[in-house]
């Protein structure tokens, strides 16, 4: 028995259009921005933004950017440690802050944020404290906003250490 070559088209086709129909695959969502911000971020900028739109390095650390990291991990811990440049060897405490503890993150607050919930401090009358911080991150880059008691606010810029 001969098959017409245009019944014979009409079937092949019609079994690989099937077979792409079929092997559709659902993308991954996306990663959530607590998975994102796992791993050590190494501080690039401390500066204060004024309400003008200027901005300047920290006062705090000296008059250059301080060094830091900031760690969060996969079981909701984090830590961090900025030290400013040009410390006096005096008062080793001075432009100098770390502390650790737990951490979680609103991704429903426009923009997203993150709560460092303080066991402990270089300040202990931080100690069992919450601070929340604006969280910004695009890919390998991290931001942390800090809102002040004035219209300023610390703006922590990171890069993520591979």
């Amino acid at each position: 028995m001969k098959i017409p070559s245009a019944i014979l088209i009409v079937v092949l086709v019609g079994s690989t259009l099937w077979g792409f129909v079929g092997a559709t695959t659902v993308a991954a969502p996306a990663p959530s921005a607590k998975d994102q911000l796992v791993g050590t971020w190494r501080l690039v900028s401390r500066v204060v933004k004024h309400a003008d739109g200027t901005s300047n390095p920290d006062p705090a650390y000296g008059p250059e950017y301080p060094v830091g990291y900031i760690m969060y991990d996969r079981t909701g811990h984090m830590a961090v440690q900025f030290m400013g440049l040009h410390r006096p060897n005096s008062h080793s405490s001075l432009a100098y802050d770390a502390y650790f503890g737990t951490y979680s993150v609103n991704e429903k607050s426009v923009p997203p944020t993150v709560t460092h919930h303080l066991e402990g401090s270089l300040n202990p009358e931080s100690v069992g404290k919450d601070i929340v911080r604006d969280l910004i991150l695009d890919g390998d880059r991290l931001e942390l906003i800090v809102h002040t008691t004035t219209p300023d606010v610390n703006i922590n810029s990171f890069a993520r250490v591979e």
